[in-house]
């Protein structure tokens, strides 16, 4: 037992590392990366609003290109912190990143889809690190992913609720569904979400919903005090 609790552990310093790794990038993004792309961007509109007798319409319609390219790069440097250090978990806390993840997912994709999010735990009750809030939350943002990425769903739900002591987080999709395959269990997405389940001591579940279409991802997780947390076979 205190074998599988280091490795554990070892594990857990490892994620902490890794997400502190991320926090330096996206740092880096910010302080360097976007404000050349600011700078650019500013120079570029600098000279789009010059009179247009000092230009010719194809310098015009060139700059106006170049701005608006900068501002599509500016965004998605923006989305590329955001992903790599949620700055919600930091200034709002654990439900609120989640309702703002669901947030972002709906618009992210190729289809907008609509979005509807209850929670029925205060965040007081949700007693866990920083790395373990992380790990739950990247759970949550695979989920969402492989949502807007393969199941064409035009809404999508997330519930967290107490159930039996524990905390459970249901996304729910009404998109193509799934069925179970050879491809199921080797999907990346869905692998990495099994690692950080078992990180946490959670469980994770894939669900057909019980209309014709969709698909449920059900996460169980002990909170504090309910009782002993799952073994874990690594």
């Amino acid at each position: 037992m205190n074998s599988q609790q280091d490795i554990i552990e070892g594990l857990l310093q490892f994620v902490t590392l890794a997400e502190s790794e991320r926090k330096l990038l996206a740092a880096d993004l910010h302080d360097q990366t976007l404000s050349d792309l600011r700078e650019m961007a500013l120079l570029a509109r600098r000279l789009y609003d010059k009179p247009l007798e000092a230009m010719t319409g194809e310098v015009r319609d060139g700059l106006a290109q170049i701005v608006a390219g900068l501002t599509a790069a500016m965004d998605e440097v923006r989305r590329a912190m955001e992903n790599l250090s949620p700055s919600a978990l930091d200034t709002l806390g654990f439900i609120p990143a989640i309702e703002s993840c669901l947030s972002r997912a709906s618009s992210a994709g190729d289809r907008i889809f609509a979005t509807r999010f209850s929670c029925s735990i205060k965040e007081s009750e949700i007693n866990l690190s920083e790395t373990e809030q992380l790990l739950l939350y990247r759970i949550v943002q695979e989920a969402l992913n492989n949502i807007s990425k393969h199941a064409g769903a035009s809404s999508v739900e997330i519930v967290l609720m107490r159930a039996r002591g524990d905390m459970l987080i249901r996304v729910t999709d009404n998109g193509r569904g799934m069925t179970i395959s050879g491809d199921f269990g080797r999907a990346r997405g869905m692998e990495n979400m099994r690692y950080r389940a078992k990180l946490l001591g959670a469980q994770i579940t894939w669900l057909n919903t019980t209309g014709k279409q969709g698909t449920v991802v059900e996460i169980r997780l002990p909170l504090q005090g309910s009782g002993a947390w799952p073994k874990m076979d690594l």
